[in-house]
């Protein structure tokens, strides 16, 4: 499976938000640009202090799926807990570099099944000189569902690679399955 359209476009999007700048500004995140990713867009700000990815932003296409509002929210409380440090470690690791990642993850749904979803993200910082948050692209809409199902839990991804934006990527899978 290869990065969808969307998966390419928001990239580009965030490309023309950063400039000549190793990455974006959170201003320089603004509507004109992103409306058409709001829906599935999210802004984490990783806590470097504790193990902990609080949702920031989040588009209303969220609440279809989660069935509530994750403004404030860990985003490790929605994963397994199996892949808890590896998905905080992946996050921190986009800062660090800095890089983008992409991944097809299965998400488990309350009638005990299983959907595949595409996220995409990359890095910006709030007015400082390193990458201190993440912007998300999630695409729910890898195929139809009707009705929309209701997500119970994130699971371990099952392809995935870094984005490099001009720094290299990182060494090592973080326990993640290559594509």
């Amino acid at each position: 499976m290869a990065r969808s359209a969307q998966s390419l476009a928001f990239e580009e999007a965030w490309r023309v938000a950063k400039g000549d700048e190793a990455f974006p500004d959170r201003s320089a995140i603004d509507l004109k640009r992103f409306a058409k990713f709001a829906r599935w867009f999210a802004i984490i700000e990783p806590d470097p202090n504790k193990a902990s990815l609080p949702f920031r932003l989040v588009g209303s296409g969220f609440f279809d799926f989660f069935k509530t509002d994750l403004t404030g929210l860990d985003y490790l409380a929605l994963v397994d807990p199996a892949i808890k440090t590896l998905a905080y470690d992946s996050v921190m690791a986009c800062l660090a570099q800095p890089c983008g990642l992409w991944q097809v993850t299965p998400a488990q749904i309350a009638d005990g099944a299983t959907m595949p979803y595409e996220y995409t993200i990359l890095p910006i910082s709030r007015g400082r000189p390193q990458a201190d948050h993440i912007v998300i692209y999630v695409n729910f809409e890898m195929r139809t569902l009707a009705p929309r199902p209701h997500v119970d839990r994130v699971e371990h991804s099952t392809l995935w690679h870094w984005l490099d934006i001009g720094f290299g990527v990182p060494t090592g899978s973080f326990g993640l399955s290559p594509a």
